[in-house]
């Protein structure tokens, strides 16, 4: 498996497919690149993929103490330095869409055009109090309990029911991640401190920003201000979805790779 060495932290990486360079940043229990799943492997078709375990998750390295979604922007691009990727378009989920922010403010040039999904660019506390909910179940209970709960935040009554099996499965995956609880709680500190509100506007390159409606993690109205903060960005919200609404709704996830093309 190959790694990159950023600073003092070794993060593994995968790089898949061919074309125009795509980097794809995972979310908070989704930041393996193995999560990506299907996803990866169809993007990979149409793009140069580059795929990253971030820190504190997988068989990247897991430094113990609080990490931020600006650090984690700097391991990103310390890959894409090691690597010889100048530019790329960028597809972050939810965290990965925090830390892609970051990546499109402090280096402009590299990032040809950003989708970012279930994502925020400044504290609230709600969000703050169920973090801190996840991160205490996780450190008392273990993931066998957090993760059944976490499902529950992520998609409709509706498709929840129908798809038991199908939820299932994707707790067992998080469940069976290579997940270090000491990982697991820095990069919830990430989330705790992430904040670009006073400088999203700073984030010139063409922007897609997609979410749920109904989303409780990460609300579709903050989403929708984002982008009016924005100069070259776009919101678009889908109807009776959650965190989860890329599961719902496959037709989202089609916009993405038309959305690159376009840039």
């Amino acid at each position: 498996m190959p790694f990159a060495t950023v600073g003092d932290v070794k993060i593994n990486y995968t790089v898949q497919g061919s074309g125009d360079w795509l980097v794809m940043i995972g979310g908070y229990a989704s930041g393996n690149w193995q999560s990506w799943g299907p996803q990866l492997t169809e993007f990979a078709k149409s793009f140069k993929v580059l795929a990253l375990d971030n820190r504190g998750i997988g068989d990247s390295d897991v430094p113990d103490y609080p990490y931020t979604t600006l650090m984690m922007a700097h391991d990103t691009i310390g890959v894409m330095d090691q690597l010889g990727i100048e530019r790329a378009h960028f597809f972050g989920k939810s965290l990965g869409g925090n830390i892609g922010q970051w990546i499109a403010i402090e280096q402009p040039r590299r990032v040809r055009s950003l989708v970012a999904t279930s994502t925020f660019a400044k504290p609230d506390m709600r969000r703050h109090n169920m973090v801190n909910w996840w991160m205490a179940t996780a450190q008392g209970a273990g993931y066998e309990k957090l993760f059944p709960g976490l499902m529950t935040y992520f998609y409709t009554a509706e498709y929840y029911d129908a798809n038991i099996e199908s939820i299932n499965r994707t707790v067992a995956n998080l469940i069976a991640a290579k997940r270090p609880i000491k990982g697991f709680l820095h990069m919830g500190d990430s989330i705790l401190t992430h904040d670009t509100w006073d400088r999203i506007g700073e984030i010139k390159a063409p922007t897609l920003l997609m979410g749920g409606e109904e989303d409780i993690i990460t609300p579709p109205r903050h989403m929708v201000e984002m982008a009016k903060r924005m100069p070259n960005a776009e919101a678009r919200m889908f109807p009776k979805t959650l965190h989860g609404f890329m599961v719902e709704r496959p037709d989202a996830v089609a916009m993405i790779p038309e959305f690159f093309r376009q840039h």
